[in-house]
């Protein structure tokens, strides 16, 4: 079987979130209503932005809400951004990303060309510690080259790597230690962007299809043997 498309029971994916970024237009501002009567039934409640320092209002996104919080989407007048806290599979996602992203272009059918789309997932890995040090081997595939003075074991681990890759896209990923609920915890967090001329809304759908693919690769490749076997409930 292909591991794209495996669907790990235990998988720690907590966030998916998916954003299209176009050059600003001033008649979402005048007809945002109309977006929220198209979405209204699924996403009932409305979250004004707040005003932020530096930050033009009409930057910031409209949220519009879930009533389990589960999920939101966000529109302002140069983004359209898909938030999804309860994530049950790529299928479902893209499923909820593409609809949001229809009645988008139903009422701004003008808007075509995109000048970004991005894709982040965040993960979240309980771990418990071995002599105090955080056993990150026991899950994830990656070796640290220091000097030979510095221990390799560590109490707590933060790094941020960016990364060009093929199809115009860049490769954003965070791997830090945290206190996650009550549990200490490994955050994978992957953050794919595209941005070149060809981007166009009527394709969508394949430029989605495009970076989960490529992010859920580096997943596969990323994590070991051992925690793939706690994803598929294979050890008690």
């Amino acid at each position: 079987m292909n591991k794209n498309n495996i669907i790990y029971p235990n998988a720690p994916l907590v966030e998916a979130v998916f954003e299209i970024k176009f050059h600003g237009d001033l008649t979402i501002e005048c007809h945002r209503n109309k977006f929220f009567n198209k979405v209204r039934n699924e996403y009932p409640e409305l979250f004004v932005p707040l005003s932020k320092e530096g930050v033009s209002l009409p930057l910031q996104p409209y949220l519009f809400k879930k009533s389990d919080k589960t999920a939101s989407i966000g529109l302002s007048i140069n983004s359209l951004i898909i938030n999804i806290k309860k994530y049950t599979g790529y299928s479902s996602f893209k499923t909820e990303a593409l609809k949001a992203i229809s009645c988008f272009s139903k009422i701004f059918p003008h808007i075509k060309s995109l000048k970004r789309t991005g894709l982040r997932y965040i993960n979240i890995i309980p771990f418990t510690r071995e002599t105090g040090n955080i056993p990150i081997n026991n899950y994830l595939n990656i070796d640290i080259l220091l000097p030979k003075s510095i221990p390799s074991s560590f109490k707590n681990l933060s790094f941020t790597f960016e990364a060009q890759v093929k199809k115009a896209g860049v490769i954003r990923t965070r791997i830090e230690s945290a206190v996650s609920g009550k549990s200490e915890a490994l955050i994978l967090d992957f953050d794919y962007a595209k941005q070149n001329s060809t981007l166009n809304i009527k394709s969508i759908e394949k430029h989605l299809d495009e970076s989960h693919k490529f992010t859920k690769s580096i997943f596969e490749e990323l994590i070991t043997n051992e925690y793939r076997k706690i994803m598929k409930n294979e050890v008690l």
